[in-house]
């Protein structure tokens, strides 16, 4: 009991460093497997503490530590239900694997929501969601191609992908072979990823041009539509990029939208009245327990949004489980997803 406890303990502490601290950090040489060694070295060191440690006082402190954690957690379980936005309005899975089995790395979903935004007096339009390709070696290129046909079929207005297109430089030149399957009618629009300014930022963006894809960084721009409405799409690619943020000011009627990596930012980027916006970053936890979700997240919050539609500040908030994988390169019950978002008007437009 007592080495039980303690290990318990140390996994919530180093679950909480990890993800705070350690996963964000800058991708270097052996980064995976310092992280992998730092948890198996922590969960050992807190057995043999455990051990030593039976039946003294000292014991007191992981069981502190577990109030905490447990504390955490339900605060964590209140912000998602009083942010939780609708679920999808239908899943349509892409491919005939197993679905009772653990690995779903490329086992893509495409989740179809829809949304009504007061505001706007515009036609509908339909929004295609991509994030996380993470272009690489681990997947087929044939893989990312048939993922980016399968969201062409549904006909998107707008096309976004919120960042990561690549996990190294020299698989940028790549992406012009992806990329262009599947275009929005009215514009294709991109920002990136903390990997893209990892790997090389000017290389990924050269690319992701010549891609056709209209990179916002840190700016934007406007989309006019039927009957004479128009989007300010925006792009915010902070805490990578060095440049300064600056919000666009929407016109009256206009439909603002915004495209941001990480979701991390949903806190003050909801202040600035954006009618939705669209990250990434987390993959969804890319591995996920059953009953316990997902344990490694990139995000000072943890799993507070690691992935699905979020309402905060009357803005709508979509976090992708992206399309690739990073580190490991496999998805264990976390499909790879797609999100086509369908907005409306107030009068049904």
């Amino acid at each position: 009991m007592p080495v039980t406890l303690t290990i318990a303990a140390a996994a919530c502490v180093y679950l909480f460093f990890l993800n705070r601290v350690l996963i964000q950090m800058r991708d270097v040489r052996h980064k995976s497997f310092a992280i992998r060694a730092g948890g198996l070295l922590t969960v050992a060191a807190a057995g043999v503490v455990g051990y030593l440690a039976a039946g003294t006082w000292w014991l007191i402190l992981p069981a502190v530590v577990l109030i905490a954690a447990a504390l955490g957690e339900i605060r964590r379980l209140v912000v998602r239900r009083r942010c939780a936005g609708a679920p999808p309005v239908a899943v349509q899975r892409t491919t005939t694997s197993s679905r009772a089995g653990p690995i779903t790395t490329t086992d893509l979903a495409v989740r179809r929501y829809a949304i009504t935004a007061p505001g706007w007096h515009g036609s509908a339009l339909r929004i295609a969601h991509f994030s996380d390709l993470h272009l690489n070696s681990h997947l087929p290129l044939a893989y990312y191609q048939d993922v980016l046909r399968a969201v062409a079929e549904t006909q998107p207005d707008l096309v976004f992908f919120t960042g990561d297109f690549v996990s190294y430089a020299c698989y940028a030149e790549l992406l012009p072979r992806v990329l262009p399957l599947a275009r929005g009618r009215l514009g294709t629009f991109g920002i990136l990823g903390n990997h893209d300014y990892w790997a090389d930022a000017g290389i990924v963006a050269e690319a992701v041009r010549a891609s056709g894809v209209t990179l916002l960084a840190n700016g934007g721009t406007r989309v006019a539509t039927e009957c004479g409405g128009s989007v300010l799409v925006a792009g915010c690619e902070l805490p990578w990029s060095r440049g300064p943020w600056q919000p666009p000011i929407p016109a009256t009627g206009e439909l603002p939208l915004l495209l941001t990596h990480t979701p991390d930012n949903v806190y003050w980027l909801s202040k600035l009245g954006f009618a939705a916006i669209f990250a990434g970053h987390y993959h969804g936890g890319q591995i996920r327990l059953p009953g316990l979700g997902s344990l490694v997240v990139p995000s000072r919050y943890g799993r507070r949004f690691d992935h699905g539609h979020f309402v905060m500040n009357n803005t709508h908030l979509f976090v992708t489980a992206g399309v690739g994988s990073a580190e490991p390169p496999v998805r264990l019950w976390c499909p790879p997803d797609v999100f086509i978002v369908d907005i409306t008007g107030h009068d049904g437009g």
